[in-house]
């Protein structure tokens, strides 16, 4: 291993950690952390491209939510990917709660998210909403 792998490696996970509060605390810095050209999908939804995309879908999904918090189970990092597996309590405007089992695949390029890629069923949620 390369001081260059560790260190980018070390970033990986960072910011992927960081983007995980971000989702749970304030969902505007969340959105920072992406590229313009970021690439997104949750679930088998198509993919979307591209920060202003991304605010408009995420934005669309979580309509109905007024709380997330993630807790993390797993983490893998390989170069500038970072895979997370987590636990996310949403919480909807209407009180009801849902935990979901997912995983998260972080790619970073430049101190900037360009692929974040969520396994996760949304269905709950969708229901929910």
């Amino acid at each position: 291993m390369t001081a260059n792998s560790s260190t980018s490696r070390a970033v990986a996970l960072e910011i992927t950690r960081d983007l995980l509060r971000a989702a749970d605390t304030d969902i505007v810095r969340f959105f920072e952390y992406f590229s313009p050209d970021c690439v997104f999908r949750m679930g088998n939804n198509d993919l979307v491209e591209g920060r202003e995309a991304i605010q408009q879908w995420v934005g669309a999904y979580l309509g109905s939510v007024a709380g997330m918090k993630h807790v993390v189970l797993e983490e893998w990092v390989d170069d500038d990917v970072a895979v997370v597996r987590v636990e996310v309590t949403y919480t909807m405007k209407n009180d009801a709660t849902f935990t979901l089992p997912a995983v998260t695949r972080t790619r970073i390029g430049d101190g900037s998210v360009t692929e974040y890629m969520i396994f996760m069923d949304p269905g709950p949620v969708v229901a929910a909403s």
